[in-house]
C-alpha cells in the first residue's frame, strides 16, 4: 500500500513539474502580413530592451513587396516601398523617411548576421498599418498597394548651426547615447587635420594649428608624439607635464617646438585627433602617421565602435602641407 502510495505522490510531482515547465515555455513571436504567416529560416524576431520587435528586415520587407538594400560601409539599410523611402542606420534612433528625419524610441540591430529593425517603425512608415496580440505574440501586418498611404508624421527639425562651415543639427547629428555621430565627427576632425602643420621660420621649428570651432559640449582632443631615431620621443598636448610641450585645446596657436634641434635625428610623427563630449566618450579618432623618409604614412579614422570598419583618407590627404619641416 505504501508503495502504492509512493508511487502515486511521484507520478503527480513528475506531472506537475512537466505541467510547469510547459506553462513557462515562451511562446515563440509571429510576424503575419496580409494574413501570410512570415517564415524565418535562421534568425528570429525579438522583443528589445525598448519593449520593440525586432525583426529581420528582408524578410518582412519582402512580404509587403519591399525593396530592401543594405550599406555594410554606412552600416545603413534602405527600404523602398512604392513613394516612400525608408533609411535606417546601425545603432542610430533617428531614421530618414523620403528625406525627411524622424526618431525612434529604440534602434535598428546587427545581430547573427542579419539586420533587424523595429517592425512597426518600418511598416508604418511605408504606409502598413501594424497590431500587436500579446496573448498570441504576434505581429499582424496589413497593406493594401492600393490604397493611398497614410500622412507621415511630423519630422526633426532640431537646430542647425554652422562651425567653420560645418553644419551640426543638435537632433540629427548625434547618436542615440547624445555623442556627436561617426559621420559628423569624421568631417570636423578632418578639417582639424588640414589646419594642423609642422613650419619652419627662420631656422625654428614651430607646431601651427587653427581649430576649427565645435558645438558647446564638445572638446578637442589632439595628441602629437614625435619619435626620434634613438627611440625617444616628445608628446605635445594640453594635458602635460612639460609646460614647453603644452598646447591649447582651442582657438588658434603657434608652438615653438624648442626640443627640436635637428629634424635629421626624426623617424615619424603619431597623431591623433577626436572630439570629446564633456559626459562621454568620443566615437572615434583620427590617426595620422608619417615617417620623414616617406617609407609610411596613413590617414585613418578609428571607430570606437566595433560594429564599424576604418575608414581611410591616405590617399586624398595633403602631407607636404602638414609636414614642412
Amino acid at each position: 500500500m505504501l508503495k502504492t502510495y509512493l508511487k502515486f505522490i511521484t507520478i503527480v510531482f513528475i506531472i506537475t513539474i512537466l505541467t510547469s515547465t510547459v506553462g513557462l515555455a515562451e511562446i515563440p513571436l509571429r510576424v503575419v502580413v496580409n494574413g501570410e504567416k512570415v517564415n524565418f529560416p535562421d534568425a528570429q524576431p525579438f522583443i528589445d530592451e525598448n519593449g520593440r520587435t525586432q525583426v529581420p528586415v528582408r524578410f518582412v520587407s519582402e512580404a509587403l513587396g519591399a525593396n530592401v538594400d543594405w550599406n555594410g560601409d554606412t552600416k545603413k539599410v534602405t527600404v523602398t516601398l512604392n513613394s516612400r523611402k525608408v533609411v535606417l542606420t546601425i545603432g542610430l534612433k533617428t531614421y530618414e523617411i523620403n528625406n525627411q528625419t524622424y526618431q525612434m524610441d529604440t534602434v535598428a540591430l546587427l545581430k547573427e548576421s542579419r539586420t533587424f529593425v523595429p517592425i512597426r517603425f518600418v511598416s508604418e512608415a511605408l504606409g502598413a498599418t501594424v497590431t500587436w496580440d500579446q496573448n498570441a505574440r504576434s505581429v499582424y501586418i496589413k497593406f493594401d498597394p492600393t490604397a493611398s498611404p497614410p500622412p507621415l508624421p511630423t519630422p526633426l527639425a532640431g537646430t542647425t548651426k554652422y562651425y567653420d562651415g560645418i553644419a551640426f543639427n543638435d537632433v540629427t547629428d548625434v547618436d542615440q547615447y547624445g555623442r556627436m555621430s561617426m559621420d559628423k565627427t569624421k568631417e570636423f576632425v578632418l578639417k582639424l587635420a588640414n589646419q594642423l602643420s609642422f613650419i619652419k621660420e627662420n631656422g625654428k621649428y614651430y607646431i601651427k594649428c587653427d581649430y576649427p570651432k565645435i558645438p558647446e559640449g564638445y572638446n578637442w582632443s589632439l595628441g602629437i608624439k614625435i619619435f626620434n631615431k634613438d627611440g625617444s620621443y616628445i608628446t605635445y598636448s594640453p594635458i602635460t607635464r612639460v609646460p614647453d610641450c603644452q598646447i591649447p585645446r582651442e582657438g588658434s596657436f603657434k608652438k615653438e617646438a624648442t626640443y627640436i634641434k635637428n629634424v635629421n635625428n626624426i623617424r615619424n610623427f603619431s597623431i591623433g585627433i577626436s572630439i570629446v563630449n564633456s559626459q562621454m566618450d568620443n566615437t572615434g579618432v583620427l590617426d595620422i602617421l608619417y615617417y620623414m623618409d616617406g617609407s609610411e604614412k596613413w590617414v585613418i579614422f578609428v571607430p570606437y565602435i566595433s560594429l564599424y570598419r576604418e575608414e581611410k583618407y591616405t590617399d586624398s590627404f595633403d602631407f607636404k602641407k602638414m609636414f614642412q619641416w
